[in-house]
C-alpha cells in the first residue's frame, strides 16, 4: 500500500459538492459545533455511526419488545423466547422484568418413580430391569402379584408398580384349572 497512488479525479465526492450538502444542512436548521481541541475524521465518523446505530438499536429494542409481548401471550417459554428473538436468557429475562411481562416457566415432566429396595445388597443395589424382568417371568407362570412380591422381597405396591412401568399384566388370584 505504499506505492499506492490515490488517484483524486474518480473519487465520487468533488469538494464543491461538500459545500452545497454542508450549506443544505445548515438552511434546513441543522448546527454545527467546532470543538476546541483538533479531532480526526474518523472521530467525526465513528460518532455519526454511534448516533446511527443508536437509533437503530432502539427500532430493534422496540421491535423486540412487541414481538417479546406477542410471544408471551402466546405462552412461548424461555428458549422459544431465546430462538425468536436471538438474545441470550438474562437479556430477555431483563428485557421482559422491564416490560412487568412474565415468562411462562415449565416444569420438566417428573421422572418415574424408580423402585428402591428396602435393604440395599451388599454387592450394591439390584438394577430395575433385572428385578421387573424376574417379576414379568413369575407373572407369565401365573403367580399373583401377592406371591411375586413374596418370592422376590418386595411389596405388592411394589410389584404393581413395576407391572404398571413395565407393561405386564398381574392375577389378582390364582387360577384353578380343573383337571
Amino acid at each position: 500500500m505504499k506505492n499506492a497512488k490515490i488517484n483524486k479525479e474518480n473519487t465520487p465526492c468533488k469538494p464543491h459538492e461538500l459545500e452545497l450538502a454542508i450549506s443544505e444542512f445548515i438552511k434546513s436548521g441543522g448546527t454545527i459545533d467546532t470543538s476546541a481541541r483538533k479531532e480526526s475524521p474518523a472521530n467525526n465518523r465513528t460518532a455519526a455511526g454511534c448516533s446511527e446505530k443508536a437509533t437503530e438499536t432502539e427500532e430493534d429494542y422496540t421491535r423486540k419488545v412487541e414481538l417479546l409481548k406477542d410471544l408471551i401471550t402466546k405462552g412461548a417459554g424461555i428458549y422459544a423466547l431465546q430462538y425468536s428473538l436471538k438474545m441470550n436468557k438474562e437479556e430477555i429475562k431483563r428485557m421482559a422484568r422491564d416490560q412487568g411481562l412474565k415468562i411462562a416457566q415449565r416444569r420438566p415432566l417428573a421422572a418415574a418413580r424408580r423402585y428402591r429396595h428396602p435393604q440395599p445388597d451388599v454387592g450394591g443395589l439390584q438394577d430395575d430391569d433385572v428385578i421387573a424382568g424376574h417379576a414379568m417371568h413369575y407373572a407369565a407362570l401365573g403367580y399373583t402379584a401377592q406371591e411375586i412380591a413374596q418370592t422376590l422381597e418386595l411389596s405388592v405396591r411394589q410389584v404393581w408398580e413395576l407391572a404398571k412401568n413395565y407393561r405386564f399384566g398381574l392375577h389378582h388370584q390364582r387360577e384353578e384349572h380343573p383337571d
